[in-house]
């Protein structure tokens, strides 16, 4: 108990986020995409966490997911998608740079939530080509990497695909492409000790979540019922977020 105060403002607000990763964890590992729920709730409880910390645990969780199913990986995929996920990554960075631990952070990400939330209602009837994986791969590289919430513009070009290759390579891409995010945060110096051991503290979350998701009635769940709580997620989240940008 003492150590979590230590590092969180206190126990509730811990158990609040540790719920929010075990929630992502879950989904993450049922689905493929799912772990940037934890940063809606971060950017309202603990600012100083977005976007490391998602991208540093969902570097561990995507990786874990992806290792254990690396026979359904779709590898010419996963290369298109890179390709456009590092030029995303880079793109971000100035952004991130200049605006992180400011207003005008918030007011990015409240955008960049409310535009994910067309994109994942809407039923898109896209071709995942080797063109729209590249797109989505640059879409995803620049949002994961402001916000910790890379999954909705590859949810869109894999959505009519056999599920089982989807949610491998989807892993494997958030994994290669989270660590790259990480590596590229901690040149700006976005990642320091107190993170690390706060991802740490919330680690028990990530791994029941990497378990719980790969029970068949919960993974059945989460398909049916995912799109719609990954939307009212957003949707609360990113007007809260814009109004707290706007009246501090």
């Amino acid at each position: 108990m003492e150590i979590i105060l230590n590092y969180f403002s206190s126990f509730e607000i811990y158990l609040i986020i540790l719920l929010a990763v075990f929630i992502g964890a879950s989904a993450q590992s049922s689905v493929g995409i799912g772990f940037g729920i934890p940063g809606c709730i971060l950017i309202l409880t603990d600012p100083t966490m977005v976007p490391i910390s998602i991208v540093l645990m969902g570097t561990f969780l995507a990786f874990s997911n992806a290792f254990l199913n690396l026979k359904d990986i779709l590898l010419k995929d996963l290369f298109y998608a890179l390709s456009g996920r590092f030029i995303g990554t880079l793109v971000s960075i100035p952004l991130i740079a200049s605006t992180i631990g400011t207003n005008s952070f918030l007011i990015i990400f409240g955008v960049l939530l409310l535009i994910t939330i067309p994109i994942s209602a809407l039923n898109w009837n896209l071709k995942s080509s080797k063109k729209n994986i590249a797109i989505a791969g640059a879409c995803s590289g620049f949002m994961g990497t402001l916000t910790g919430i890379g999954g909705p513009p590859m949810g869109i070009v894999y959505q009519n695909n056999n599920k089982k290759n989807v949610v491998a390579t989807l892993n494997m891409f958030f994994g290669i492409g989270a660590l790259f995010s990480v590596i590229v945060l901690a040149n700006i110096n976005l990642l320091n000790t107190i993170i690390a051991i706060k991802c740490l503290l919330l680690a028990p979350g990530l791994i029941l979540g990497i378990i719980i998701g790969r029970i068949k009635k919960i993974n059945n769940f989460v398909q049916a019922k995912f799109k719609f709580f990954i939307l009212g997620v957003c949707v609360i989240s990113s007007l809260l977020v814009l109004i707290l940008a706007f009246v501090s």
